[in-house]
């Protein structure tokens, strides 16, 4: 998961660039040091040990528990990223950490339990288009079609430039077993991004489902060329990482 993809909408964080500029503590120098990692080639484990001692030094920093957390998911570390969520939510109860503990809690396959915090997150700003797609996704995967379908359309309306809301209303209608209808948004996300493996391989599992052996073989192989390139990041391959 990119820090970049999740963070640039907070005005916490660009409130505490912004002082930071102006008036450096230590805790904000380390947080800062962490942030820089991602363009002087930091590890994650290091970027996380200036997230450790900067909330040794500052414990009721939200955001720096919230940078803590989407690091820690990029390691896979989803129960102390959920602790972090859950301590910035504690300090400050915003709509966008709710959804987050939403992706956290779909990361570790804890669908049914992510969807509160969706609900929550859209429930408190309902514009936020990005909310409904993790709120759909979970929504597939519980079963829950008719609403999984009604979020994902609600996304295509509101971003239908983005690959990624095709691809969550193609989830919903091959839940619901309309796989042809599914295929033709699979097709779309491909053309607006190819590097998403994700989509590649729904796109082969739903014309399996319709009996088309060589278009499910076709589209199996292009994931793992895809795979192989640009599509080798998580971003490109777990649609639960923004």
């Amino acid at each position: 998961m990119s820090l970049r993809s999740l963070l640039p909408g907070s005005a916490m964080l660009v409130a505490l660039l912004l002082a930071g500029a102006c008036a450096p503590d230590p805790a904000t120098h380390e947080y800062m040091l962490a942030l820089r990692g991602e363009e002087t080639g930091m590890s994650r484990e290091e970027q996380i040990a200036h997230l450790d001692t900067a909330l040794t030094l500052s414990p009721r920093r939200a955001e720096i528990y919230e940078t803590r957390a989407v690091y820690l998911i990029d390691l896979k570390r989803y129960d102390r990223a959920l602790e972090d969520v859950d301590r910035d939510i504690a300090l400050v109860d915003r709509p966008y950490a709710r959804f987050l503990r939403g992706l956290v809690l779909c990361e570790s396959g804890r669908f049914g339990e992510s969807l509160a915090s969706f609900d929550t997150a859209i429930a408190r700003q309902p514009s936020n288009a990005q909310f409904y797609r993790g709120r759909a996704l979970a929504r597939s995967l519980c079963g829950q079609l008719d609403g999984a379908l009604a979020d994902a359309s609600h996304l295509v309306a509101a971003a239908q430039q983005q690959a990624e809301s095709y691809y969550a209303r193609g989830v919903a209608l091959a839940g619901l077993g309309r796989d042809r209808e599914a295929v033709a948004d699979f097709e779309r996300a491909e053309r607006m991004r190819p590097e998403l493996v994700y989509v590649r391989e729904a796109g082969a599992r739903a014309w399996a489902r319709l009996g088309d052996a060589g278009r499910a073989a076709a589209e199996r192989a292009a994931a793992d060329s895809v795979r192989g390139e640009g599509g080798r990041y998580a971003v490109c391959q777990d649609p639960f990482r923004y």
